[in-house]
């Protein structure tokens, strides 16, 4: 079907006067096979308007890169407008950036954690991977509503029972990377919304209280680790549930270990992430986004310059909620189940879960993975 690009369509409308019939005309003109209808296209110039793209009736803009959320007028008599006030939101870039600066000054106030001992001996050649994934901390359930119950006291002590399963079972590699793949929190700030939809989300006590119970239970993580490897990297990818949250946790471990050589945070924003090993190359994305089977494509982009030196390689994902694996020409790719139960929207909508589930995973240097340990509820 026909379809009129966002440049094209901006020209007809100002060529046309706005009008939506003469717009119309036009779209059926030059292409005979597009689908005319005037509520969409109504739709569509009130789109734009509202992204900047093209001008209110008024005469008045939002900026580009602003999305419009409100607009006051003031008419005269006659009915014209004499004045305008217009609401927009900042552009979500701007807005991290500011974020990032607020975080890193509050976390630079933390007192740093004093140093652990390190192991006596571990094994140079290996690297445990240790994963979490959507743990939707903050998430309440009820079981009569969807079969479970669940809460932030459950869930806090159920991650720090399955860390402390996985590290004493993994093997002592001098390696330790602890990655929480995204949605760690169920809600990302006070309005218990999701942050791209708006759906309402159950939420057991205050963001806040949330927060600290999320940053906590990984430092109880790289905590752990450090008794057990040598070198710990810390890695975490935002979610779609805790888009601006993910950023906060990077940032309060970073500064909880500053002054701890043998712990590494990746400091990246970026939502795909990778870790060398040796002849191991792995790829850390939340799934929300980039696809299984895209995964191998998007790592030989991203890492043109290791890709060929590597020999075994694995994306790891999660939001699916599931254990599933594809088994790709350039790499394995595997989301994982997560501990967290179904909440009443998904029970509601007929999904149903299985224990749930964390994992260890161990890594030859030159020999890819060599075992995992499993951690159920």
């Amino acid at each position: 079907m026909a379809y009129a690009h966002s440049d094209e369509f901006i020209q007809i409308c100002y060529e046309c006067d706005f009008n939506s019939k003469a717009i119309a005309a036009s779209l059926k003109q030059l292409y005979p096979s597009y689908d005319v209808r005037l509520y969409k296209i109504e739709q569509r110039i009130a789109n734009y308007r509202c992204k900047g793209l093209l001008p209110l009736p008024s005469g008045n803009s939002v900026a580009t890169g602003q999305v419009l959320k409100s607009t006051s007028t003031l008419y005269d008599e006659t009915g014209k407008v004499k004045l305008q006030w217009l609401k927009s939101d900042v552009p979500r870039e701007q807005f991290l950036d500011a974020f990032k600066s607020v975080i890193e000054d509050l976390a630079a106030t933390l007192p740093a954690k004093p140093a652990i001992t390190p192991p006596l001996s571990t094994v140079d050649n290996l690297a445990t991977l240790y994963i979490s994934n959507d743990l939707h901390l903050g998430l309440l359930a009820w079981n009569q509503e969807s079969g479970t119950d669940y809460n932030l006291e459950l869930a806090t002590a159920q991650l720090r029972s399955a860390y402390d399963y996985l590290f004493e079972c993994s093997p002592a590699s001098r390696v330790g990377i602890v990655v929480d793949l995204g949605d760690l929190l169920e809600a990302d700030n006070q309005k218990n919304v999701t942050p791209k939809s708006g759906n309402v989300l159950s939420v057991d006590s205050r963001y806040p209280k949330v927060l600290r119970a999320a940053y906590e239970a990984l430092i109880y993580a790289v905590d752990k680790a450090l008794q057990k490897h040598e070198i710990v990297y810390f890695y975490n990818i935002e979610g779609n549930h805790d888009v601006s949250s993910g950023h906060a946790i990077r940032e309060v471990i970073r500064t909880a270990f500053r002054d701890n050589p043998r712990v590494i945070v990746n400091e990246s924003p970026a939502p795909i992430k990778y870790h060398q090993h040796g002849q191991v190359l792995l790829q850390f994305a939340h799934g929300d986004g980039m696809k299984m089977r895209q995964a191998g494509e998007v790592m030989a982009h991203d890492c043109q310059d290791i890709f060929s030196s590597t020999k075994y390689r694995y994306s790891h994902l999660g939001h699916f909620h599931t254990d599933s694996v594809y088994d790709g020409k350039l790499c394995r790719v595997e989301s994982h189940r997560n501990l967290a139960p179904t909440n009443a929207w998904a029970f509601h909508m007929g999904y149903r879960a299985q224990p749930g589930t964390m994992k260890s995973i161990t890594y030859s240097a030159s020999r890819g993975e060599i075992s995992r340990n499993l951690f159920t509820l």
